[in-house]
């Protein structure tokens, strides 16, 4: 049905067009008073907005772990003490131990393995105590050091049993660093007690950090040497190294199988230290500890 709209040719206006009463068509310039309360509402909402919802007013309001920020700040001081190295070392190894310190809940240790040629052996062993010793002091607890040269002459069973029952009675008196120096000279059979300690689930103590060292054989490390690279190089030093020993099928054999699963655990980090002159030269005492 066609709607019949009349129109009125003087005005131009149509007889159906909706009529509106001229106080509402007509507002005057008054400003339109609001309740106090809304007043107050609407006060208050803004400075919640402004409080809360700005990104940079969070970062400002947000709680600092205090032992993370003791452990930060005696790291960076590592980067000056000891020069020449792979950024990879202050980025990926701070992120890992800053994490692992931030943690409330600790699901598996802190792992790291740092490796050197020959002619960067005293920084090798200078650095890595530095790194463990950061990490403990943060923590005001104490690190523990061994040494793969000293285990090196006795039998996989006695070596494996000196270092676990060092490293454990270590970390149940309360330290959470240590250093095993020299990995690469253990028995290998004596290596599988990393499995109690590096384990991805059930290791023994999950609220440490170790920290393995590797001494390559060959003279000099390349300077811009990849993270993969470091990796495939010492898991094929340490394969060569370690699947060669004595007869198979005796306690001292380490095989294939028992070295990937023990690979797979403490290779989460793997990375090159480069030789600092001053420590090659005078020894590790001329670096102050952290």
């Amino acid at each position: 049905m066609a709607t019949n709209f009349k129109e009125n040719r003087g005005g131009g206006k149509r007889s159906g067009q909706p009529q509106f009463p001229q106080e509402i068509l007509h507002l005057d310039n008054r400003a339109v008073a609001l309740p106090p309360s809304l007043e107050l509402y609407l006060i208050l909402l803004c400075f919640f907005i402004f409080c809360f919802g700005n990104p940079a007013s969070k970062s400002q309001q947000a709680p600092k772990n205090p032992t993370v920020e003791a452990f930060l700040s005696q790291f960076n001081r590592l980067q000056d003490r000891f020069p020449g190295q792979s950024p990879h070392l202050w980025v990926r190894g701070r992120k890992l131990l800053q994490k692992h310190l931030n943690a409330s809940h600790h699901t598996q240790p802190a792992i790291i393995i740092l490796t050197a040629s020959r002619k960067g052996e005293r920084t090798l062993r200078c650095l890595s105590a530095h790194v463990a010793d950061t990490y403990s002091a943060a923590l005001h607890a104490s690190t523990v050091q061994i040494d793969g040269t000293d285990k090196s002459g006795l039998q996989s069973d006695q070596a494996k049993l000196e270092v676990d029952s060092e490293l454990s009675s270590a970390f149940q008196a309360g330290g959470r660093a240590a250093v095993i120096h020299h990995f690469e000279l253990l028995p290998a059979g004596a290596t599988l007690i990393f499995y109690k300690y590096c384990d991805h689930e059930s290791a023994a103590f999950k609220d440490v950090a170790l920290l393995l060292t590797v001494l390559l054989e060959e003279e000099t490390l390349e300077t811009h040497i990849s993270l993969q690279q470091v990796e495939e190089r010492v898991r094929d030093f340490l394969w060569a190294k370690f699947t060669k020993t004595r007869t198979p099928g005796s306690y001292d054999h380490m095989d294939s199988d028992k070295l990937s699963g023990l690979w797979s655990r403490i290779s989460h980090l793997v990375l090159p230290i480069h030789p600092v002159q001053t420590i090659e030269k005078g020894g590790c005492h001329v670096h102050a500890k952290p």
